[in-house]
């Protein structure tokens, strides 16, 4: 019997999966983001938890997925170009009407009122623009951060959601089947109770003073910043988790915090005023040295048939992936001068609070409320996996999908290093201190107030009545009656003995990580093609996205240039 072939990702990886498909070249100067057409004929079934699966709308959307499928969106400098089919067809370009405007973030979503028009959710500094695909114009425009916009992610089953993050501190909840506030609805500036609202603004998680914006989408969630558990510096990367309400943020200040969404963002009928949440259900500045650049969770996004037949399959919803900047530490506390930049890291760890907020087989509570524990430095995680990545790797992508092991993909130079997270090997818990340690310790003990060795026996007196040290003491002290300078003197002597350091047990340090490209195999995806059929030099791939069920992977790179690789059959 012939054994079962192995996916691509559990083989070896002495071959390159991908081969280079399309490279193009553009004159409007270098691409900043990139996002791929996420959806297939089978989304219908995650999507809205499969209350859109209705026989009139499956043909529909099927057509709108032959359609889209392969289109590429990327942002640059003053434009959103789309390029369908893999970049083998006209491409769509949005010019803004500020040519030097640059579009950081780019990703798809759609409104759950109108399924079958995708969108283009794009962000230039701090204003968010929705483009729509069919009828090829903006469709929406809203303001609403305080700071330039740092990230974008869509929630995976309810498209209609996404966030953004800024270097405001905050991270903003909008929902694109909602039109935009037209006056702010603030809480009231105390000790008014009506008709004085708050004009703080965005910087401290409200409504603007002005209107949000025009067409479609409106904020109704905001996670405050610098109060209580809010972020303390720009928040640069968030993750929405695909089954609970959960959406999870980093940040300049080192910290992985873990928000609970409000309710009010999945009701029917949504409130006017904008949801608060400053305290998050888990927040900690352990994991990561420097700030962290990216996470993502690791769960895979099920319909309901297929938990079914793999329901001996373990579904970790509490796992996440973090990767962080180059720290730039000390050799030794006391003397600042001397620092040296230790390398980035990517840790995939567990939040142990999950089941505590979210127990299995039981509804979640209404009101989730964490304790002071849980939103100041929280230790309730666990390191799964750790490793050092280069201090040149500034972007990563997380694919996961039902038929795929989770793959974290990496551009670095020519380059897309992916590699199978399932692989990643346990961390090495910290050494225990050394046995000769303890026994040199044990030797040194000693139950005497006069600091003598322990091991040296005590005189004693002849006639029993003490020992000459006990009748020396006694001398000592008398005369320090007569002299009440000496004993003022010796007073000052034991006080500055209480200044002095008392030796401690030196502990070794944690287990140092390994470097990830060099102890993790990875599958290297090539920008080059062979002579004669390409460019002389290729630039360099700075950001990449898999997506089309795995098939293809699009990077985006310098001087313009867009890369589109597909998987060897």
């Amino acid at each position: 019997m012939d054994p079962v072939p192995q996916p691509w990702f559990r083989g070896s990886t002495d071959s390159q999966p991908f081969s280079l498909f399309t490279v193009l070249t553009s004159n409007g100067g270098p691409f900043n983001s990139i996002a791929c057409f996420p959806w297939t004929a089978k989304s219908l079934e995650i999507l809205w938890n499969g209350s859109a699966l209705q026989e009139t709308l499956v043909p529909q959307w099927q057509d709108v997925v032959t359609e889209w499928m392969g289109a590429i969106a990327a942002g640059g400098k003053g434009r959103l170009c789309i390029f369908p089919k893999l970049g083998t067809k006209k491409p769509i370009v949005v010019k803004l009407k500020e040519a030097d405007a640059e579009v950081e973030n780019v990703a798809w979503a759609i409104n759950s009122n109108e399924p079958l028009k995708p969108l283009i959710v794009f962000t230039v500094t701090s204003v968010i623009l929705i483009y729509d695909v069919k009828r090829r114009e903006i469709v929406g425009k809203l303001r609403g951060h305080g700071g330039p916009i740092t990230c974008l992610a869509v929630h995976p089953t309810s498209p209609e959601l996404f966030c953004t993050t800024s270097k405001d501190f905050t991270a903003r909840i909008y929902d694109l089947t909602l039109s935009p506030v037209q006056v702010p609805n603030n809480p009231n500036w105390l000790p008014h109770t009506k008709g004085v609202g708050s004009l703080a603004g965005p910087a401290h998680g409200l409504h603007m003073c002005e209107p949000e914006g025009e067409g479609i989408g409106r904020a109704v969630a905001v996670m405050v910043g610098g109060r209580s558990g809010g972020h303390r510096g720009a928040v640069l990367c968030c993750a929405f988790h695909p089954s609970q309400p959960l959406i999870a943020t980093g940040g300049i200040d080192r910290t992985v915090k873990i928000w609970r969404i409000p309710p009010s963002v999945f009701t029917v009928q949504p409130s006017a005023t904008l949801a608060r949440e400053d305290k998050p259900l888990f927040s900690t500045d352990l994991i990561h040295k420097a700030r962290v650049l990216f996470l993502s969770w690791l769960v895979v996004i099920m319909n309901s048939r297929q938990l079914y037949s793999h329901v001996s399959t373990r579904l970790d919803d509490d796992i996440l992936i973090s990767c962080s900047a180059p720290a730039l530490m000390r050799r030794n506390p006391m003397e600042v001068d001397k620092t040296y930049w230790e390398d980035g890291t990517a840790m995939t760890w567990q939040w142990l609070g999950f089941n505590r907020f979210f127990p299995a087989g039981k509804i979640p509570q209404k009101v989730m409320r964490g304790t002071a524990s849980d939103w100041r430095n929280s230790e309730s995680f666990k390191i799964l996996s750790g490793y050092h990545i280069p201090s040149v790797a500034k972007h990563f992508q997380v694919y996961r999908s039902f038929s795929h092991d989770p793959l974290l993909l990496i551009p670095m130079g020519k380059i897309v290093r992916i590699f199978n997270i399932s692989r990643f090997s346990p961390r090495q818990p910290p050494k225990f201190p050394l046995d000769t340690n303890i026994a040199s310790l044990t030797s040194k003990l000693s139950l005497d107030d006069d600091g003598s060795d322990p091991g040296t026996p005590r005189p004693r007196s002849p006639r029993g009545g003490g020992s000459s040290t006990e009748q020396d003491d006694d001398e000592n002290e008398s005369a320090s009656r007569d002299n009440p300078s000496q004993q003022e003197g010796d007073q000052d002597e034991e006080e500055d003995g209480e200044d002095d350091p008392i030796p401690t047990t030196t502990y070794p340090p944690p287990a140092p990580l390994t470097a990830l490209f060099d102890s993790v195999e990875g599958y290297d995806v090539v920008a080059e093609l062979p002579p004669g059929n390409g460019p002389p030099e290729m630039a360099d791939v700075t950001t990449c996205a898999m997506g089309f069920e795995g098939l293809g992977i699009a990077g985006i790179g310098e001087r313009g240039t867009l890369y589109v690789w597909r998987l060897r059959r």
